[in-house]
């Protein structure tokens, strides 16, 4: 054997060691998108709409983010599952595993904004010299503040994320939970 063939032959074995990895398989049931890589279940369809052996039939529903994390908290007691609404990086992550999985695997979903349950955090600097934070005890140090009126959300189709939605705003809902080891 050459080398050329053997680096050749190492390189394909990596590929399909990567493809495997990235690969999305449908649960039994094939109501659920298993990510072995990444130990996580993901709900077929948007939450409102049910796989059917094809496509994702029914309409989405949506949900304000308290409502959505609510629904998570119900299809868990209903389940018997850790159902949960995914943060930021993970549904950015589904959606290009979404985008590169063949089309009867991944239905498309609805377009546009879906709920993730991360936190908008801002850090502003203080200013020492300001009555709120002489009365606070803050210093030139960032102050954390925790946005309660706004949350983030991802397209999943191009995973651009924006963390200044308001949680009032009615999206689309994919919720996730962890694989059983």
């Amino acid at each position: 054997m050459s080398i050329r063939f053997v680096a050749v032959l190492l390189a394909a074995l990596a590929l399909q060691a990567r493809a495997a990895d990235a690969a999305l398989v449908p649960s039994a049931d094939g109501q659920e998108l298993l990510d072995a890589a990444n130990g996580r279940a993901w709900s077929r369809c948007v939450e409102g709409m049910r796989w059917d052996g094809r496509s994702c039939q029914g309409k989405p529903a949506l949900f304000t983010h308290a409502e959505a994390l609510a629904m998570a908290r119900a299809r868990s007691e209903a389940e018997g599952r850790a159902w949960r609404v995914p943060r930021v990086p993970e549904l950015r992550h589904f959606g290009d595993r979404l985008a590169h999985a063949p089309a009867a695997l991944a239905p498309a979903g609805p377009a546009g904004w879906h709920w993730t349950s991360s936190a908008r955090i801002d850090s502003e600097a203080a200013n020492p010299y300001a009555y709120r934070n002489v009365q606070r005890g803050a210093t030139g140090t960032p102050i954390d503040q925790l946005r309660v009126q706004v949350g983030w959300a991802v397209d999943p189709r191009n995973g651009e994320a924006r963390g200044d939605m308001p949680r009032r705003e009615r999206l689309p809902l994919r919720l996730v939970r962890g694989l059983a080891p």
